[in-house]
């Protein structure tokens, strides 16, 4: 029996080999049949224009922006140059507020002095009245009183 059982096993062996054998063929065929449509669909070219199209505005918009950047004094500038730049903006920031401040002190100063014309104005005006006042006043006494000494005096007033 064991020649009998390695003959069966062979043939079982064999059997199935060939029913692999069969199952490659068939996708095999298969695959076969399906090349012409693939090749076909691969000869067909996919159109990229629209895609392409898109991307070179793009790129023309990018490049016309990179040669603005490019043209830009301050990209030929050194780092130095640049220092000094800012330094002259800060000095002429500083000057034009130092003026500024200049011309509202003078104009501050201008209504000051105004402001004390007006009040010594005031104050002169006040002193002449009172001096008025006093000058009147030892005027009316000094008249009164010469007048009653020249009555005393006999004179007719």
């Amino acid at each position: 029996m064991a020649d009998d059982d390695r003959i069966e096993t062979s043939d079982d062996d064999a059997a199935r080999a060939f029913v692999a054998l069969q199952a490659e063929v068939a996708s095999l065929r298969q695959a076969v049949e399906a090349l012409p449509a693939i090749v076909e669909g691969a000869a067909r070219a996919t159109d990229y224009m629209p895609t392409l199209g898109a991307v070179v505005k793009v790129l023309t918009q990018v490049e016309a922006r990179i040669v603005a950047i490019q043209d830009h004094p301050a990209i030929k500038m050194t780092p130095e140059q640049h220092g000094r730049a800012i330094g002259r903006a800060g000095a002429e920031a500083f000057a034009e507020a130092a003026r500024v401040m200049r011309d509202e002190a003078d104009a501050l100063k201008r209504e000051r002095m105004h402001l004390a014309g007006i009040v010594g104005e005031a104050l002169t005006r006040k002193a002449q009245w009172r001096r008025q006042f006093w000058f009147g006043a030892i005027g009316v006494l000094v008249g009164t009183g010469a007048t009653h000494a020249l009555r005393a005096m006999g004179f007719p007033v």
